[in-house]
This record gives C-alpha cells, structure tokens and sequence, in this order.
C-alpha cells in the first residue's frame, strides 16, 4: 500500500500537459502560433520589450511548507526568430518561516539554491507561446543525483518508460503559462466567461478536461491592466482510468517485473485533480504585474485518501521606463 501511496504522490505532482485547445477558450502554451495577424484587433498579443528584465517574487507551498525566492525573467531575441527565456540572480528568501536572508546560511543552502535555479530556458515563439524546453537533460541528472547511486539507473529508466520525461518539461514552464502562455490570443469581453472541452496529456494518454476562462475586468489598482482566470477540472471515470493506467506503466518501469502488480483499477476508487490561473496584466503588451497558480488533487485508493495542494504566487518588479531626453 505505501507504494501505491507513493506512486499516486509522484503522479499527482506530475501535472498532466495540455494537448490540443478550444480556441474559443484559451490557447494551449503549446500551440506554436497564437494570435495570428486575422485575430480580432481586441485579442491580447504579446509585445514585451526585447530585451526584458524582470524581478520576479516567487512564493510557494507544497506538501504543508512555504517558501519564497527572487530571480529575475531575462527575455531575449532567438536567431531565427522567436525568443528565449532565462532565469538569472536566483536567490532563496525564506523556507519553511526561516529568513534565509538573515543570519548565517544553513546546511545545503548554497546545493538547494543551485538545484532550485537550474531552471532550463524556454523557447518561444514570436507570439509568446512555448516551443520548447532546452536544457531538461541537465536538469534531470542533478535530479537523479539526489537519489542513492544504485537507485539512479532506475529513475532514469522510470522515467524514460513512463513518459515522465515530458511532464517534467511541462512542470518545469507551467510558470510561464501562468504568465502569459494561456491568454496568448484571448478575446474575451470584460465580465464574461467561456468554457470547453480541452483534452491534456497524461502518461498513459490523452484524457478531456472542462476548461473555464473568465474575464473579470480592470484591475482597480493598475490603469490599463486586466484580470483574468483559467480553471480546469479532470474528474470522474476517465480520469481514474487513465491515473490506473499510468500507475501501472510506472510500477512496470520501476524495475519491479518480478513483482506481482497490484489491481490498480480495483485499489484505485476515484481520482479528481482543479488546476487554477490567475493573472493580473497589461492589456497591451501582456506584460504580467502578479500572478497565481494552483492544483488540488484528490485520489482515494482502497480505504485512504490522499490530497496534494500545490500553490504559487509571483509578483513582477518591472523596471521604470526610461525618461526621454531632453531635446537641445
């Protein structure tokens, strides 16, 4: 039962990736080109400054602990077009109430801060949506090395075998969709809402979501900003079928054949995963002021119940544009 446990932790922390898109609702962060030249003059297009830096505040909570970091999102131009983004000056703040800024370090500071910055960059299209992930492999060895030596042939495996590799390049930039990857395009008037049917990509397959996204007008505190909200919910028979089906596929990868395999449909009696958006932002260059990210997951299996509550919160310290000079 533990590891049955364990396994549905590990699956619940995977977040599952966006597949396809209503494009009456949202555009997946996938979606190589959004907000093309045809779209409404209304619909939000991505015009940050290249090139851009900003500091961004980073607040969390996982697994019961808080914590907090600053770094700054460095934007630039890509050769051959598009963009690439990066993570510079990454500094942890706080963790679990303890002022890291003050006093001396504590032990594995400096390896959980380098551990915790070696965010890979993310590749971008000309309109802002995510093309890809460079520097995952990396990533994923500093990964495995936080596993006991025997044990890190076997992560890799898993991983590779479970398809697990791609969700981590999905965890890894989900910050990104919080920011602006998901309203790429969006024309939504304020005080209206939308929803649809939105299918995301678990290990085992492709499994549909009810997707809502809702405009709830001018920010008060920010002239020209909006705030907006995503929901998605995966719920009911489909999604326990595919969260059995991938327990299975990673149980198998685990190194465990010799093993007798559990009856994972029978142990697994429901499953429900809410992933939530929120974004405040500049209508007209879709430059974020604060954002918001979360998931609730819930999966009962036999007679237990296990729930995941992950939560971030970001708030961008953009710099004061420059004065123009004086003209002699």
């Amino acid at each position: 039962m533990r590891f049955v446990l364990s396994l549905a932790v590990l699956l619940f922390t995977a977040g599952p990736a966006l597949a396809a898109r209503q494009s009456d609702v949202a555009p997946d962060a996938g979606t190589p080109a959004a907000a093309p030249a045809s779209a409404p003059a209304s619909a939000l297009r991505f015009a940050w400054p290249v090139p851009s830096r900003v500091t961004v505040t980073e607040r969390t909570f996982k697994k019961g602990k808080r914590a907090a970091a600053r770094y700054d999102a460095v934007l630039s131009a890509r050769k051959g077009g598009g963009y690439e983004l990066k993570i510079d000056n990454y500094q942890l703040l706080e963790m679990d109430g303890r002022d890291l800024t003050k006093g001396p370090p504590p032990p594995g500071l400096k390896e959980a801060t380098a551990l915790a910055g070696a965010i890979p960059t993310l590749v971008l299209s000309a309109e802002g949506v995510l093309v890809d992930v460079v520097g995952m492999e990396e990533l994923m060895e500093r990964l495995y090395k936080m596993y006991p030596e025997d044990k890190r042939e076997q992560m890799r495996t898993m991983f590779a075998r479970s398809g697990m590799d791609q969700q981590m390049k999905q965890i890894t930039s989900e910050f990104w969709n919080a920011w602006v990857g998901a309203w790429v395009g969006l024309d939504l008037p304020a005080g209206e809402e939308r929803s649809a049917a939105m299918e995301v990509q678990m290990p085992s397959g492709p499994v549909e979501s009810a997707v809502t996204v809702r405009n709830r007008g001018p920010d008060a505190e920010r002239k020209g900003a909006v705030r907006l909200e995503f929901e998605s919910v995966l719920d009911g028979e489909p999604f326990r079928k595919a969260m059995v089906a991938t327990m299975a596929q990673v149980f198998q990868a685990a190194g465990t054949q010799d093993k007798e395999p559990p009856d994972f449909d029978e142990m697994v009696k429901s499953a429900r995963r809410v992933s939530s958006m929120e974004v405040v932002m500049d209508t007209a260059t879709m430059r974020p002021f604060s954002a918001r990210r979360s998931e609730v997951s819930k999966v009962v299996i036999a007679d237990k119940e296990r729930e995941e509550v992950k939560q971030y919160e970001y708030s961008f310290a953009w710099p004061a544009p420059k004065k123009a000079g004086k003209r002699r």
